[in-house]
């Protein structure tokens, strides 16, 4: 028997974007039959797109029944885009996004950002400070610098001073090979030079300096079978919670999820949800 289609009820939405030449992001709207005080930001990480994941699909389902409508929007890095994509358009992309919630009559917001869109929401909150959003929800985040190093071995340093050359002779849009994920050299240098703020947002050995700005409550997700990760998931929560002077920090490990949940998306979803209920933030 063919498993019956799954319906979630919603609007597609286009959200206008400022900045010159910017392109409208789409993105999806889970709505309860009832409206909503509070809504979950869905930010998703590099190359993907507001539908592409058996997680943003759990968040669709489950998010608007427990009191927490949902929008999952593409960003300026969606699929083929992330390849020349600057970091710091994540603030435009979610003041869309918020400018969409507060029309909507949404009186609390919770961000949750997916691998690099972790770095994202951490960004812009410490930047913005928006008032309406109530708390982070941090699902498997990496840390960029790291795993450059790791996968590029002993050629990092060469990629590193390569990409910089480019940038300083004015060909920052030079595509690198594919074991610099084929980004262009300006975009490579974002996600794995430690001196660049997307790279340094999330190194564990580092300061952790605007992650260490935030205040509001904060839940770090991490997947037990993270394969990204370049050190142990437990290792890298407790080195959040020492940095993080948030009022209501907290951690959860999810058993037997790889870095998209697979399989453990429900898990996941569940988990988040009881945590911001504990907390009242919907």
């Amino acid at each position: 028997m063919k498993p019956s289609a799954v319906k979630i009820s919603g609007h597609l939405v286009t959200l206008p974007r400022a900045g010159r030449a910017a392109r409208p992001l789409d993105g999806f709207w889970a709505t309860g039959a009832r409206p909503r005080r509070s809504l979950l930001i869905f930010v998703h990480g590099m190359g993907s797109n507001f539908y592409k994941s058996g997680f943003k699909k759990a968040w669709m389902r489950a998010g608007p029944p427990a009191g927490l409508d949902v929008l999952c929007f593409n960003n300026q890095g969606c699929e083929s885009y992330v390849a020349d994509e600057r970091f710091t358009d994540c603030l435009a992309d979610l003041d869309a996004a918020l400018t969409f919630a507060r029309r909507e009559g949404y009186r609390r917001v919770v961000l949750l950002g997916h691998s690099t869109g972790c770095q994202k929401i951490t960004y812009y909150q410490a930047r913005r400070r928006a008032p309406e959003v109530t708390a982070l929800i941090l699902a498997a985040l990496g840390d960029d610098y790291a795993i450059a190093r790791r996968d590029q071995g002993i050629q990092y340093t060469r990629w590193i001073a390569r990409a910089r050359r480019l940038v300083a002779n004015g060909q920052g849009d030079t595509r690198m090979p594919a074991c610099c994920m084929g980004f262009t050299a300006r975009r490579f240098l974002s996600a794995a030079d430690p001196t660049q703020v997307e790279a340094g947002l999330f190194r564990l050995d580092g300061p952790l300096r605007t992650f260490g700005k935030l205040t509001l409550p904060i839940l770090a997700v991490f997947p037990e079978l993270e394969q990204y990760a370049c050190i142990p998931v437990a290792e890298a929560a407790d080195r959040l919670r020492a940095t993080s002077r948030s009022t209501r920090y907290d951690h959860r490990i999810i058993r037997g999820a790889d870095h998209g949940f697979h399989g453990r998306e429900t898990a996941c979803v569940r988990a988040c949800l009881t945590w911001l209920k504990n907390n009242r933030l919907v």
